[in-house]
């Protein structure tokens, strides 16, 4: 390994200073257009700025729910309110010195923007630690470059993925480099809880990176059963804290499976017991064999007596959907496709998400065998925790394409031993000139290049996750309609009331306009998700639909899928309950919901 010295540690500091100048570079020239990749970006992200706005505007920390959405009931929101608070510490004191707008717009810029500054720090001097400054030229070379990874942190991106992303990626550096171990090991037993307390989606990823710790105490690596012993008393504390300081008092004891609650924390409980039985036993036990049979006995007991808890999760986050409605987001909204079906309608997308990882992994596994028996035992480790926690979430991925994630923090690491490896090639040594084309061609920039030639030209819309009610019958996609600024002020003029609307547009009426909304793609209410693309398969869907609501308006796209449902109710079809208020609007149609005459439809069938 190359000496970690001072002078490494200047070069370094060097480094990621002009990797965070090339990330402000890059959030200032998006400054222009910053509204409109606000408007046009995830609803995701609109919905948090809403939750932000709703807590600074006096709703208490421990509510979560988004009242303007089916109001006056509201909808759960399962967010954790510790994003809100970052975006808010740059939101309040920018209000001081700017209009409402422009400090929203300076908070959406700023926050993704510094988070991507901490990950540049955690993998530049990750890297350094383990393979020197080459080592960390290539892992941040990854990070600004891949757009599944450096695509998280660009400005807009205010949803908690890259919080999830920064704690993760700070939690494998914790696990691999060399220091002070009772130290590491409890950053990363915070680190872990806190990144659980952001959202479960890197539980996965955290489960198997600590899988992999317990493995290596199994086979007497020095120093890790301090790491694991700090790691478990830190998680102990820290999780229980992160989650009663988002949750109320009343929900303490609810098991909830898509937040940090007692089902993750008894989870966490049974690991912490199979290891501190692994280190305590390991003086007895020397054999691994026997130390990974003891884990594994405490770990199935452990899971036997926590099973009442955990069972009822393991259906998933979709469970209590009703089955339509999950049909539709487990086929229909792109970020939960499995690889196959994106392979036919969305061959750009998966390439550019998975070839990246996967031609660094082939070129670090050649690198790996090429320098066999030259490569130090601290890196090797590195090598081999980074390949099965790839592999891990790359399994996960080709299931369900947002489980790339899972993989975010591996990919680093590995393009850190490829910069690593060239280096150490004699500048005269015939491989040197292969090697360097090898290492261009690793660069996700050249790689997600040459998939679009694969793939041919396609119009992606910025949304992964969106969904065309209409065209979701059939399998088809349309871009989101309605997301722009024109549109959705010409929403606005409308009288303040509860508006109907698809699925995609839900979130941007809830920030552009002071209606309230009817549709959220968000699991934990039906109705809502029902509203944004069941409504609008027929007549009488859309009927029961606006009924159930309570809604005043209708607003449809023109030349989205939901007017096509409005355009074929014609003559004698057409619901005396819809008075068209379109006027001279282009962008959108208008209806006003007759209520009266809605309910003497109802009460007729």
């Amino acid at each position: 390994m190359m000496q970690y010295t001072k002078e490494n540690t200047r070069v370094i500091w060097w480094i990621c200073l002009g990797a965070m100048a090339i990330l402000f570079l890059n959030a200032l020239r998006s400054l222009p257009q910053i509204a409109d990749l606000l408007i046009s970006g995830d609803g995701d992200d609109l919905t948090r700025l809403q939750e932000v706005r709703d807590w600074l505007g006096g709703q208490s920390w421990f509510d979560t729910r988004q009242y303007r959405i089916l109001p006056p009931e509201g909808i759960s929101i399962h967010w954790s309110r510790y994003v809100d608070l970052g975006i808010a510490a740059f939101l309040v004191p920018a209000s001081w010195v700017l209009p409402p707008t422009q400090a929203e717009l300076a908070a959406i810029m700023l926050w993704p923007t510094l988070l991507g500054c901490f990950a540049i720090l955690v993998i530049g001097h990750g890297a350094n630690r383990l393979m020197g400054p080459a080592g960390a030229i290539g892992a941040l070379v990854v990070f600004l470059t891949w757009s599944k990874l450096g695509g998280e942190f660009v400005v807009g991106r205010i949803d908690h993925h890259n919080m999830q992303i920064l704690g993760a990626t700070a939690v494998l550096y914790l696990s691999l480099v060399p220091g002070r171990r009772a130290l590491l090991g409890a950053l990363a037993g915070i680190t872990t809880a806190f990144t659980l307390a952001i959202g479960l989606e890197m539980l996965p990823f955290l489960a198997v990176n600590w899988g992999v710790m317990v493995l290596r105490h199994a086979f007497d690596e020095k120093g890790v059963d301090t790491w694991l012993i700090a790691f478990s008393a830190a998680f102990t504390v820290a999780g229980p804290l992160f989650m009663v300081g988002q949750t109320p008092v009343s929900s303490w004891g609810i098991a909830y499976c898509d937040v940090l609650a007692p089902p993750v924390l008894a989870l966490a409980a049974v690991g912490i017991m199979a290891t501190l039985a692994s280190v305590v036993l390991g003086k007895t036990f020397r054999h691994p064999l026997a130390r990974i049979l003891v884990a594994a006995v405490i770990a199935g007991a452990g899971l036997w007596l926590a099973s009442p808890l955990l069972l009822p999760c393991l259906a998933g986050p979709y469970a209590e959907v009703a089955p339509e409605v999950r049909r539709i987001i487990e086929t229909q909204v792109t970020e939960a496709l499995p690889a196959t079906a994106l392979l036919h309608s969305r061959p750009e997308l998966l390439l550019r998400v998975l070839l990246p990882p996967v031609v660094i992994a082939v070129f670090a596994l050649g690198a790996t065998v090429l320098m066999r028996g030259r490569i130090s035992k601290t890196i090797g480790i590195a090598l081999i925790q980074s390949f099965v926690v790839l592999g891990v979430g790359l399994v996960f991925a080709l299931v369900q394409i947002r489980a790339a994630n899972l993989m975010s923090p591996a990919v680093p690491v590995l393009a850190a031993f490829l910069g690593y490896a060239f280096v150490r090639i004699p500048r005269d040594h015939r491989l040197r000139a292969p090697a360097a084309l090898l290492l261009l061609l690793a660069m996700p920039a050249v790689i997600e290049g040459a998939s679009r030639a694969i793939a041919g030209p396609a119009a992606l819309p910025k949304q992964d996750s969106t969904v065309d009610p209409v065209a979701a019958q059939d399998g088809t996609f349309t871009a989101a309609y309605c997301r722009n600024e024109a549109a959705l002020h010409e929403i606005a003029s409308l009288p303040k009331s509860i508006v109907f609307s698809s699925l995609n547009i839900g979130p941007a009426i809830l920030v552009y306009t002071q209606h309230s909304a009817t549709s959220a793609g968000y699991h934990r209410n039906t109705a809502a998700f029902s509203n944004g693309v069941i409504a609008f398969r027929s007549r009488n869907d859309l009927r029961d639909g606006l009924a159930s609501s309570n809604a005043d308006y209708l607003v449809v796209c023109v030349g989205a899928g939901e007017e096509r449902v409005v355009t074929r109710l014609k003559g004698a079809d057409w619901p005396d309950w819809l008075i068209e208020v379109t006027g001279d609007r282009k962008q959108i149609r208008a209806f006003q919901v007759d209520k009266s005459a809605l309910a003497r439809e109802i009460g007729k069938s």
